[in-house]
C-alpha cells in the first residue's frame, strides 16, 4: 500500500515537472515571439525591460509640397539627457548657462526623470544652433545633441494628407504597435511610406535601472540612402494656409474649398471642414453630420444650379434646341407652382446668369424627349462621370488610385426617372438624385477653361527617394474621348462670365475680378437651402485657376461668396 502511494506521488511529481518544463520551453523556445492569446513578443519585451531608449526618427516616409516644402515632418536640433547623469559629477552650471535655464531647474528634471528626455520638451522652445554646437563640443556622456525628426499631425491640409495612428487602433488584435495611415494620403500611400526601421538612442540597464556596460549610448537604426521616401504633392502650402485662414474667417464649419491648376489639374489647395478631432479621429465616423475624419471635398452632394452648366452645354450643341428664343421666367418648374423669384422674359444667356430654373427645365425636357441619355452624355463630356481623381499603374502597383474615398457622380436614382417629366425637371436644376463632389465640379470648370480638355485630377506628382531622385511619377492623364468642342467650351465660358459680371448675375459680387463661374443653391429638405456653392475659373482671358467653394450648413450664400472673392483677390496679388 505504501509502495503504491509512493509511486502515485512520483507520477504526479513527474507530470508536474513535465508541465513546468513544457511551459518553460514554450516561453523560451516555441512561443517566444507570439506568446499567449495576445501574441506578445517576449524577446522584444525582455529587451525593453533591459534598455532605456529614445526615438529620433520613426523611419516613416513623409510629404512635401510642390516646392519641396516639408508638410508632415520637421527636422529640429535637440539635446537628449539620460537619467544616469544624476549619479555623475556633470558640468551643471555650464550646461544650464548654455541652454539659458536655471541650473536648479535642469538638475530637478535630471534627478526626477526615469527615462531619457528631450530638452525642447522641457523648455517648450527650439534648441538654437549655438546651443547645439556648444554641447556637441562639450562631448559629455549622457548629454547628446541630435537632429530630431518630429512626426506630428499636419497643421494644414489635414484631410488631404490624413493621419497616422498606432496599428492597434485600427486592428485591436494586431501584435505590433507600428503606426499606419488611417486616412487621406497617409493611408493611400501606405505601401510607399511604411517604415523601413526606426532610428533611436538606447542604453542597457540592470534591475535597478542602473546602466550596464559603462555609460555607452548606442545608436540603433538603418542607414539607407534611398529610404524613407517622400511624396511630392501638388499642394502649394502658402496657398493652402491662406485658403484655410479665409475659410475659417468666414466661419464655414461644414464644407470647404478645392483649387486646381487649370492646365495640369493639380490640386493647389484642398480644405475640408469640420476640423479633424485629433484626440479621437474615429469619433462619429460614418455620421454624415459629425464625422470629422471625412473629407467633404470627396463627398458627393446636391450641386443645385451649378448643374445647369451641363444642360447649357447640351443645349449649345443640340441641333433641335433653339437657344436664341426668349423664356418665361415668371413660371415655375412645374405647372401651377410659382417660382421663388419672378424674373420676367429672359434670353438663354440672361437665364443662365440669373439662374432661371424654368429655362433649363424646358430645355432639358425637350432634349430628353428626343434622347433620354443626353444629360449623361454631357456629364461625361464635361469630365463629371464616375470619379475624377488620378488612377493608373505606377511602380509595382496596378490601378493605383490617389483618391479611393472619392464618391462617384450620380444623376438618376432609377432608370425610369429619365422618362418622367417631373424627375427631369428636378434633375435639370441639380436636385432630385443629382450628387457630385466638389472635386469633380472644380474639374468641370477647369475642363471648360481649357477649351474642353478633360484630365484626371492629381494630388501627388512624384515619389522621391531620400536622396531626391525620382522613384515613381504620376504623369498627367488627359482624356481624349468624348470631348466638348472648343466652340462649345468658348460659349460656356461666355455664359459663366455673365454670371459674375452682369448687373443681374448671381455672381455679381465678383464684378471687376475677371472671374467666370456659377452659383448653386440646393434644397435638401422641406424647401430649406443649406447647400451653397460657387464654382468658377480665373483670370477670364487666360485661365490659370479653377475653384469651388461649398458651404453645407448655412441659410445664405454670404460665406461662400466671401471666401471665393477673398481667394481670388489673394491669388491675383500673388500672381501679379
Amino acid at each position: 500500500m505504501k509502495s503504491t502511494r509512493i509511486k502515485g506521488v512520483a507520477v504526479l511529481l513527474l507530470i508536474s515537472f513535465s508541465l513546468i518544463l513544457y511551459r518553460l520551453a514554450d516561453v523560451q523556445l516555441f512561443s517566444s515571439e507570439n506568446f499567449g492569446h495576445e501574441e506578445i513578443n517576449l524577446l522584444e519585451k525582455s529587451v525593453e525591460q533591459r534598455t532605456q531608449q529614445l526615438s529620433i526618427n520613426d523611419g516613416r516616409g513623409h510629404f512635401v509640397d510642390r516646392n519641396h516644402v516639408e508638410m508632415t515632418k520637421a527636422n529640429e536640433l535637440d539635446i537628449v539627457f539620460f537619467p544616469f547623469l544624476r549619479d555623475m559629477d556633470y558640468p551643471l552650471e555650464e550646461v544650464s548657462t548654455t541652454l539659458g535655464i536655471p541650473d536648479y531647474n535642469l538638475n530637478y528634471y535630471i534627478k526626477n526623470s526615469e527615462d531619457p528626455f528631450y530638452i525642447s520638451d522641457i523648455l517648450n522652445e527650439e534648441v538654437t544652433e549655438e546651443m547645439y554646437t556648444a554641447l556637441q563640443d562639450l562631448n559629455f556622456p549622457g548629454i547628446y545633441p541630435v537632429e530630431r525628426n518630429l512626426d506630428e499631425d499636419p497643421i494644414y491640409a489635414s484631410h488631404f494628407l490624413g493621419l497616422v495612428r498606432e496599428k492597434k487602433e485600427e486592428n485591436e488584435t494586431a501584435s505590433t504597435d507600428s503606426s499606419i495611415g488611417i486616412s487621406g494620403f497617409e493611408a493611400v500611400f501606405e505601401p510607399f511610406l511604411a517604415t523601413n526601421g526606426e532610428e533611436k538612442l538606447l542604453y542597457h540597464v540592470d534591475g535597478h535601472g542602473e546602466p550596464l556596460f559603462g555609460l555607452n549610448v548606442k545608436y540603433q537604426g538603418v542607414q539607407d540612402a534611398f529610404y524613407p521616401v517622400q511624396i511630392k504633392t501638388t499642394i502649394d502650402i502658402e496657398i493652402q494656409q491662406e485658403a484655410e485662414r479665409i475659410l475659417d474667417e468666414h466661419k464655414i464649419t461644414k464644407g470647404g474649398l478645392v483649387l486646381l491648376d487649370v492646365k495640369s489639374r493639380d490640386i493647389l489647395a484642398m480644405v475640408s471642414r469640420p476640423q479633424i478631432n485629433y484626440k479621437n479621429p474615429y469619433l462619429n465616423e460614418g455620421d454624415s453630420k459629425d464625422d470629422t475624419l471625412h473629407n467633404y471635398m470627396l463627398k458627393a452632394n446636391f450641386p443645385g444650379s451649378i448643374f445647369k452648366t451641363v444642360i447649357a452645354a447640351a443645349a449649345i450643341e443640340h441641333p433641335s434646341i433653339n437657344i436664341h428664343r426668349m423664356f418665361n421666367c415668371d413660371l415655375g418648374i412645374k405647372e401651377g407652382v410659382p417660382p421663388k423669384r419672378e424674373l420676367g422674359m429672359l434670353s438663354f444667356t440672361e437665364s443662365f446668369a440669373q439662374s432661371c430654373n424654368r429655362t433649363f427645365v424646358e430645355i432639358a425636357q425637350e432634349m430628353m424627349e428626343e434622347d433620354p441619355y443626353v444629360i449623361d452624355h454631357y456629364v461625361e463630356k464635361l469630365g463629371l462621370k464616375g470619379t475624377v481623381g488620378w488612377k493608373g499603374d505606377v511602380f509595382h502597383f496596378k490601378d493605383f488610385n490617389q483618391f479611393p474615398k472619392e464618391e462617384t457622380t450620380t444623376i438618376w436614382g432609377q432608370e425610369n426617372h429619365r422618362f418622367d417629366d417631373n424627375m427631369i425637371a428636378n434633375t435639370a436644376i441639380g436636385q432630385q438624385n443629382v450628387k457630385i463632389t466638389p472635386l469633380a465640379i472644380a474639374n468641370m470648370m477647369a475642363t471648360i477653361a481649357s477649351d474642353g480638355m478633360k484630365k484626371e485630377v492629381r494630388g501627388a506628382s512624384r515619389v522621391l527617394y531620400k536622396s531626391g531622385a525620382t522613384m515613381a511619377t504620376f504623369e498627367e492623364h488627359p482624356l481624349e474621348e468624348n470631348r466638348l468642342s472648343s466652340y462649345s467650351a468658348l460659349r460656356l465660358r461666355e455664359l459663366l462670365y455673365e454670371v459674375a459680371n452682369s448687373n443681374e448675375g448671381t455672381g455679381k459680387h465678383l464684378q471687376g475680378l475677371e472671374v467666370a463661374g456659377k452659383s448653386g443653391t440646393a434644397e435638401v429638405v422641406d424647401g430649406i437651402d443649406p447647400y451653397h456653392w460657387f464654382a468658377g475659373f480665373f483670370p477670364y482671358e487666360q485661365p490659370r485657376y479653377a475653384m469651388v467653394v461649398v458651404d453645407l450648413d448655412k441659410q445664405n450664400a454670404l460665406a461662400t461668396n466671401g471666401v471665393f472673392k477673398d481667394m481670388v483677390q489673394h491669388l491675383n496679388q500673388k500672381t501679379f
